[in-house]
């Protein structure tokens, strides 16, 4: 039987990131499952939880096959599953559809920094896995009523082009400037709606956050994400377009802390990272010049905190290194 190539280090770096964040998942999972009140949520959640350790432990078999150590990442010590409710109403669905929406970018990201065969099959099977769960939590709040649809726009009737560089403006000092395109508003739409989200985090974790320096962090991130929306939320009320009003995911008055701020820390890293590409991604499709530089400086903004964050993360010995390359220089300096 022929061997297996041993991994590359895009791919050893890629499955371990991707253990990193099915481990987080997997714990924190724990205890949205214990606190669930709805049994069609706590099915979703439940059967999610199953997939996602059948693939920790596919990694962790790739890990001792190739003679590497297998990561930390998280564990049950992460997690208080006997603490109270931090979310109500649907704030569990909401938070797993993100996490899909951010697995889903990464598993389609590190199919392309794949070579071997069973690594290649392994970020296919977890993107299928990860479109069914998705399908299912918007299923599921769309349903409940806690989460609303885009606004509808009135169908084109034939095709038409650009005639004039006034498309491209969106700041004009005389007259007013174009609506926004469908493109423009898909993107606007789904940035508001993830930072609704991310705010609404934000608020839990700075209160049940045990660490001074950590719970002004999160009160930090909840501001950020409120200006983001509210200024996007603008732009599409300019053009009156009706703004997402997100019905579920409101934060309860506990304080006592359902996770540790370790890994509330590497969840909101993980949110940075996903917010910065997917707002960089979103300001590539947008023809209309004002809306670039409203996205740049909150892209500024998010940069500064997740460094921020990171140099918490280290202060505490929190921040798990990634596999190195060798440090030649210093091998030849001994």
């Amino acid at each position: 039987m022929t061997e297996k190539p041993a991994l590359s280090s895009s791919e050893l770096g890629t499955i371990w990131l991707t253990y990193q964040q099915k481990t987080m998942l997997h714990q924190m999972l724990d205890y949205f499952i214990e606190r669930a009140t709805d049994s069609e949520a706590k099915a979703i959640m439940t059967n999610l939880q199953k997939e996602v350790r059948q693939y920790i432990d596919q990694l962790t078999k790739i890990f001792e096959q190739d003679g590497t150590v297998v990561p930390m990442g998280y564990t049950k010590s992460d997690v208080h599953i006997n603490a109270p409710a931090l979310y109500d109403h649907d704030f569990d669905i909401l938070f797993v559809r993100t996490m899909k929406s951010i697995s889903g970018g990464m598993h389609a990201l590190n199919l392309t920094m794949s070579y071997r065969e069973d690594i290649i099959k392994l970020y296919q099977e977890l993107t299928i896995m990860t479109q069914k769960y998705y399908s299912q939590c918007t299923t599921f709040l769309l349903k409940r009523g806690s989460l609303v649809k885009p606004p509808h726009i009135t169908m084109p009737i034939e095709v038409e082009f650009a005639t004039n560089q006034d498309y491209l403006k969106g700041i004009k000092i005389i007259g007013d400037k174009r609506s926004l395109n469908a493109v423009e508003v898909a993107h606007l739409y789904s940035a508001i709606e993830n930072n609704i989200v991310g705010a609404n985090l934000m608020m839990g974790f700075a209160q049940a956050a045990q660490n001074d320096e950590v719970r002004k962090y999160f009160a930090r991130g909840k501001s950020l994400a409120k200006k983001l929306v509210k200024d996007l939320t603008q732009i599409l009320a300019e053009s009156e377009i009706p703004v997402p009003a997100l019905e579920g995911g409101t934060v309860t008055s506990s304080v006592a802390p359902p996770f540790s701020d370790k890994i509330m820390m590497y969840c909101t890293s993980l949110l940075c990272s996903f917010s910065f590409g997917s707002n960089s991604f979103g300001t590539t499709f947008s023809l209309r010049n004002d809306i670039p530089p409203v996205v740049a400086l909150a892209l500024k903004d998010i940069f500064e905190f997740a460094s921020d964050g990171a140099k918490i993360m280290v202060k505490h010995g929190w921040l798990e290194e990634p596999p190195q390359m060798i440090d030649r220089k210093q091998l030849i300096n001994k």
